[in-house]
């Protein structure tokens, strides 16, 4: 009894182990190298055999050590492979940037071994992995982001340069810039002042009343984004846009923040359920359905009106600065 009882158990978890892996998005990017961008993580397999002439014990030990080298240079292939956005690969980041390619160094020797097994002809297989997440993401981002940040605002740079040079004396009154003690007395300043106090006390009792903070707890705790049906594509840079219109998620904010934590912009799964219960978006996801993709890369993602106006406005509201997104391929 004890034995099948034993049986079963082992059956049951060998299941539920292979429906946990079937709902895992993992993108090939070669024979035995992959992205699993359910976990965020690099993964990669590599095989060694003993030489012929070696002891059996320490056959094993060279098999598998180089069983690790041959994970290790798989690592690296699925590493260069990582879509950064659009048709961006970590592999070209790596040829415009010295960080970049100093980071993926870093993440090859930080790779953890999940897997050793030594085999009974003589041979050795070994998995490794390595998570996108961490310094890696916060380099990769570093460059990205700041290269979106510097095309939105070079107008406005522009604007300001053109001030420096011409100077802002035409923009204040010469009597107040020539002499400021002999400007007339404004009643009214003194007014907008004690009704900036007034609003100031307001909102910071507004912000501690049991009502406000109880109604604020029980919004949205993350986001789940349905793209099923798209053909959308998984990458480290996702983006989520209005109906023609400009990009909702994510906003500088949002970059800011996960570039600071190294946090990727999102994960990805294959299933809806396992989405709902995923950690990264707490325990009162806010689901959203994806229409379609936006232009030639299958890396953004578009959103109808009333999504987007619900997105919006949660978003104006501090969401998403400090939760997660996860996206249902």
């Amino acid at each position: 009894m004890k034995t099948i009882s034993l049986i079963s158990s082992t059956l049951f978890c060998c299941l539920f182990s292979a429906s946990l892996a079937a709902e895992e998005y993992v993108e090939w990017i070669g024979a035995n190298a992959g992205v699993n961008w359910s976990a965020g993580e690099a993964q990669a397999e590599g095989a060694g055999l003993r030489p012929p002439d070696s002891a059996p014990a320490a056959g094993r030990l060279l098999a598998c050590r180089a069983a690790v080298v041959d994970a290790q240079r798989n690592l690296l292939e699925s590493i260069e492979g990582v879509r950064v956005q659009g048709t961006t690969l970590v592999s070209n980041m790596m040829v415009e940037s010295d960080v970049i390619k100093s980071s993926v160094d870093g993440l090859l020797k930080g790779a953890r071994i999940v897997k050793r097994e030594p085999k009974d002809d003589g041979s050795c297989v070994v998995q490794v992995t390595a998570p996108l997440g961490g310094q890696f993401a916060a380099d990769v981002y570093g460059q990205v982001f700041t290269n979106q940040q510097t095309a939105r605002h070079k107008p406005t740079l522009d604007v300001f340069s053109r001030l420096l040079h011409t100077g802002i004396g035409h923009l204040v009154p010469a009597a107040t810039a020539a002499n400021p003690a002999q400007a007339q007395p404004q009643p009214w300043r003194d007014a907008i002042d004690r009704l900036s106090s007034r609003l100031s006390a307001l909102e910071d009792l507004l912000s501690t009343h049991p009502a406000i903070v109880e109604a604020q707890d029980q919004g949205p705790s993350g986001l789940v984004l349905d793209a099923r049906g798209s053909n959308f594509i998984p990458s480290m840079s996702p983006k989520i846009r209005k109906l023609r219109s400009g990009v909702i998620y994510p906003n500088a904010n949002h970059q800011s923040a996960r570039r600071e934590r190294g946090q990727l912009v999102s994960l990805f799964t294959r299933d809806l359920d396992t989405a709902l219960r995923h950690p990264i978006v707490g325990e009162r996801p806010m689901v959203v359905k994806g229409l379609r993709t936006f232009g030639d890369t299958r890396t953004e993602i578009v959103l109808g009106e009333d999504s987007s106006a619900r997105l919006e406005g949660l978003i104006a509201d501090g969401f998403l600065n400090d939760a997660g997104v996860i996206i249902v391929l």
